[in-house]
């Protein structure tokens, strides 16, 4: 049995206090007490339902001896921001579904009207109530968290001058049409969940293993390219964030779950999926092979760190994650020169890459040690497109790997502290208060 908090609150709701619930879920495939989960039940079996945008707010329940618990809320106006442009995107979204559905003699008229309708279902009063109570809904939440886990942080703060305990913190706006004024209202909702294991702040972060989302759909033969390691030019084949890159809608969470298998893109020991794109340029003159560059992990954001001290992340087409913008921020601090090119896969294949890693707002950074590149059996190359992954053998080849060096005998922490990722976090960890 697991536990979260909940709250909702109507855009035309005047309460700014908002009722807090706290609910219990089964540890099943289903467990509400996983935002992504409580995400997908909305949209599917709530009212009002359909996808939302979404937000996730990472905050740190903090403990220090002799001081009460108290919390951080980390890039709360930030996240705020974002989770209104995500909204505006996916109204526009709606009006855009909607008038495509329309006979084509009633097109242009819906077209002249879609202006005023944006400025009417997404204004400026509503969105600003929606960011009132989605405040009031964080503090709700996290009062009710402090007063729910004070007990069990001031336990494990005994032996420790500062610990922390990680909250999840979601909100979700869904536009709701109401018939009578032809106007969207804003339903605020939020959900708060925790793992409830204490940390130390400055505790080193496990490396990571990941994968690169290639489908399993080669090229033919007879003359024309063949991709990286027999590779897919057919991407549009995996699910993306195809309303916008730069949006959270909730319906990802359930559209990325084709790449979540054991027996697609997560096996074992794999913390996350690299979702890829063909470049413009995508053949290669000089090589005859598919060019693709490293977009973004599915809930994360990718960083690569090449050999000559420059840092790469993808300029365009991903999300703007907090995480990846506190980077891009302390990396000057760090030593590092910020190049705005794309990252080219090849460049890890050609030995460019020295340290790669991922950040998300919940995890701040976490190392990659290892990325595994698919390989389909060769009875594959022939296959038809209805052909799963199971059929056809999927195995696993590693693409990257972080070399190490050898340990130095006088530091604790071997050679972790002289890796630029660790001086990235330390700095965030700075600029947070730690």
């Amino acid at each position: 049995m697991s536990w979260y908090f909940t709250s909702t609150i109507n855009s035309h709701e005047n309460t700014n206090k908002p009722h807090v619930d706290i609910n219990f879920s089964d540890k099943n495939s289903s467990d509400l007490s996983i935002s992504r989960n409580w995400m997908e039940y909305i949209e599917f079996q709530s009212i009002p339902g359909g996808p939302g945008a979404y937000d996730v707010l990472r905050c740190d329940l903090i403990k220090q001896k002799n001081s009460p618990t108290k919390y951080k809320v980390w890039g709360q106006e930030y996240h705020l921001q974002r989770l209104e442009n995500s909204y505006k995107e996916l109204v526009n979204h709606l009006l855009r579904s909607s008038s495509s559905s329309l006979p084509s003699q009633s097109q242009s008229s819906f077209a002249n009207q879609a202006e005023q309708c944006n400025l009417d279902n997404v204004s400026k009063s509503a969105l600003a109530k929606a960011h009132e109570q989605s405040d009031a809904i964080i503090t709700a939440l996290l009062s009710e968290m402090v007063q729910h886990e004070q007990s069990h942080i001031q336990y494990e703060a005994y032996n420790h001058t500062i610990v922390c305990e990680i909250i999840r913190v979601t909100l979700l706006w869904t536009p709701m049409l109401e018939k009578s004024t032809n106007n969207y209202v804003i339903v605020v909702r939020g959900h708060a969940s925790t793992s409830s294991q204490i940390m130390v702040p400055q505790q080193i972060p496990t490396s990571i293993t990941t994968t690169l989302a290639l489908p399993n759909h080669t090229l033919t033969k007879g003359g024309q390219a063949q991709g990286p390691v027999g590779a897919s030019i057919l991407l549009d084949d995996l699910p993306d964030r195809h309303i916008s890159p730069h949006a959270k809608i909730s319906s990802w969470s359930s559209e990325r779950r084709p790449l979540e298998k054991k027996e697609t893109f997560m096996p074992d020991g794999v913390g996350e999926v690299l979702l890829l794109r063909e470049k413009n340029s995508s053949i290669s003159s000089s090589t005859n092979t598919i060019n693709f560059e490293v977009l973004e992990g599915m809930t994360s954001n990718f960083f690569a760190i090449y050999i000559d001290g420059t840092l790469r992340t993808a300029p365009d087409g991903v999300l703007l994650g907090y995480v990846r913008h506190l980077v891009l921020e302390c990396a000057p601090a760090c030593g590092l020169k910020i190049d705005d090119r794309e990252i080219d896969l090849e460049d890890g294949k050609n030995g460019l890459w020295k340290e790669t890693f991922i950040t998300s707002s919940s995890r701040l950074i976490y190392p990659i040690e290892k990325i595994l590149i698919p390989e389909y059996d060769n009875d594959c190359n022939d296959c038809n497109d209805d052909k799963s992954s199971e059929s056809c053998g999927l195995n696993w080849k590693v693409f990257w790997e972080e070399s190490h060096q050898q340990p130095k005998v006088d530091s604790p922490d071997n050679d972790v502290k002289d890796k630029k990722w660790y001086q990235l976090l330390n700095e965030i960890l700075k600029r947070g208060g730690y």
